[in-house]
């Protein structure tokens, strides 16, 4: 099998807006630290961080629109900002996989954000569930959710357009191996 690829979906308007307001409140804090009268070393620390902050999420809301899934006949992988989730397709549980909307399954809902970026509209990273243990989220959309269990002990919840396609070609090919 050839690698298929899947476009995990865009950034909706709660979410540009979202990014938007964090990153022109970062860049009113750094006007106001560049302003303020404060020790140099201080200061200078205080931008850097700042600067790396601006440009980090910049990154994530440039790149947010080239993440994909790329499923082959050995692997999966999540390619999205910051992260590149790759397992293999023993690791995976297709058998169980299927589309999930959080308005009706409450106990997939994410609840604490243990690494990642969580903010209206986007969510990404390592969170934990209401009721279900531990996920990895690339959420745009929270009614057109593809949920992947694992051996692992987590799962992936990912907001993939085509999520029939997907979910079709996951248990295809792996009724195949």
């Amino acid at each position: 099998m050839s690698p298929q690829f899947f476009e995990l979906a865009p950034l909706t308007q709660t979410s540009i807006f979202s990014f938007i307001v964090l990153l022109l409140g970062l860049a009113g804090i750094l006007l106001m630290l560049w302003l303020k009268n404060m020790p140099k070393i201080a200061k200078s620390a205080s931008l850097g961080i700042l600067l790396v902050m601006i440009g980090g999420f910049s990154w994530v809301f440039y790149q947010s629109n080239s993440a994909e899934l790329v499923l082959t006949d050995t692997k999966l992988t999540v390619d999205v900002p910051f992260y590149k989730v790759q397992l293999s397709r023993a690791d995976l549980l297709p058998a169980e996989a299927h589309i999930v909307d959080l308005q009706q399954e409450a106990d997939l809902t994410p609840s604490f954000k243990t690494n990642g970026i969580g903010m209206p509209g986007f969510q990404l990273g390592w969170f934990n569930l209401q009721g279900k243990g531990r996920a990895f989220l690339a959420i745009t959309d929270k009614s057109q959710l593809v949920l992947v269990p694992t051996v692992k002990g987590y799962s992936l919840l990912l907001t993939v357009p085509q999520g029939s396609e997907f979910l079709a070609q996951l248990q295809k090919s792996s009724s195949l191996l």
